[in-house]
């Protein structure tokens, strides 16, 4: 009789960090003033806030149009470090990493 029957399992990999290089290629910042971040991809989602040109965040995910990001710092208007907001992606640009 096995007392320990997951004894035998190995641990789960440790969770890989993302180059610096590949974040910066993800990182979008806000290139218009004063646009509404939403909660979902479109214009009938919730307004969660203001960002405001320069306010930048790393890409999540796109859907029709839009992208969403993950603020990398506390935003303009005071939205927190780390909160996902929706916003047109036409109203983002990619930063451009270092020596590039």
């Amino acid at each position: 009789m096995n007392l320990f029957p997951f004894a035998h399992r190995t641990a789960d990999p440790a969770p890989t960090e993302t180059p610096a290089a590949a974040v910066s290629y993800l990182t979008r910042y806000v290139n218009r003033d004063a646009v509404s971040a939403r909660s979902g991809p479109g214009p009938t989602f919730a307004p969660i806030g203001q960002l405001f040109y320069l306010d930048r965040g790393i890409k999540l995910r796109e859907a029709d149009g839009w992208v969403q990001l993950r603020l990398r710092y506390r935003s303009a208007s005071g939205l927190a470090e780390g909160t996902t907001a929706w916003l047109p992606e036409a109203w983002t640009s990619p930063c451009t990493p270092p020596g590039h």
